[in-house]
């Protein structure tokens, strides 16, 4: 049985659900798993990295991003020295909505960590020394702020890493055409329902269309990647983005919030809502006063 290791074991912070960790790896590191998903770059050195059984090469400039629930570990190292930045993968205290229509965000941060556990996933993210040199400055200033937890820390923590993140997301776009054409297929898909979701008009068949493959083919990937269906996973956006309307607005109706998140039918929302989060959206926004009022 793998070792399964806790973020709350590794943060500085406990409000933060962040922890940074520079790794010295000079020996071997069992397969293990953990609750948080990992952003790592590779410094120095070498080694061989090993993903749900799998095996990938690593060197100076790869960097990786992995899901907690995969085993993984190194192997045939050689001095290698990692910068671990560690965060919880349901809601990453970074992203943003921009950042999600982004294709480049999509398939390094969602597609890629999941494609690497069910196949030999070739692709990978190598930065060159000039980009790396870049990258090692916004890494620095990210530990300083994290050790250092000044007054307002977590703001500018938040904006570096947005901003390292929406780098990498860039490069990783634009060496689209190293990625396999199943991936660049499916991030087309999440950005167009990211842009979109918001209209009531859009199906499986738009999403296939945007994404420039059969409807079939997107129904098999969404099956493959994303453990869901298309229309399932458009409509865990909307329910989404609804939640968050209701969080923060009191003065629209639930048929105006409805329709703001893609539904047309404001009992087909509320019967949808509360399949997915056990309160129907008028009692959710309740709660929700009520627990403003109390802090």
């Amino acid at each position: 049985m793998s070792v399964v290791y806790q973020l709350r074991a590794h943060q500085k912070h406990s409000h933060l659900k962040f922890a940074y960790l520079d790794g010295h790896h000079h020996c071997d590191f069992a397969s293990h798993k953990h609750d948080f998903a990992e952003l790592f770059f590779v410094m120095s050195g070498s080694g061989k990295h090993t993903v749900a059984g799998h095996e990938y090469a690593i060197s100076k400039g790869d960097v990786f991003v992995i899901n907690g629930d995969i085993e993984h570990g190194f192997r045939d190292v050689k001095k290698l020295e990692i910068v671990n930045l560690m965060f919880d993968a349901k809601t990453p205290f970074f992203e943003l909505p921009s950042m999600r229509q982004l294709s480049g965000y999509q398939a390094m941060f969602k597609i890629e960590p999941i494609a690497r556990q069910t196949t030999e996933y070739k692709p990978k993210l190598s930065l060159s020394k000039q980009q790396l040199l870049a990258f090692t400055h916004l890494l620095h200033d990210i530990r300083m702020e994290y050790e250092s937890s000044q007054s307002a820390f977590e703001v500018v923590l938040t904006g570096l890493m947005q901003q390292l993140v929406i780098r990498l997301a860039r490069i990783y776009q634009d060496s689209s055409s190293d990625l396999p054409p199943t991936t660049i297929a499916l991030s087309r898909a999440l950005v167009f329902i990211e842009q979109n979701f918001n209209d009531a008009e859009v199906n499986t068949d738009t999403i296939a269309k945007a994404a420039f493959i059969s409807k079939r083919q997107l129904e098999r990937l969404f099956r493959q990647f994303m453990d869901s269906s298309p229309n399932q996973y458009l409509k865990k956006v909307q329910l989404s983005y609804a939640i968050k309307l209701l969080d923060s607005d009191n003065d629209h109706t639930i048929q105006c919030i409805a329709e703001r998140s893609g539904f047309s039918d404001s009992n087909y929302f509320s019967k949808c809502f509360k399949q997915q989060f056990r309160y129907s959206p008028r009692a959710y926004r309740k709660l929700a006063m009520d627990e403003r009022r109390k802090a």
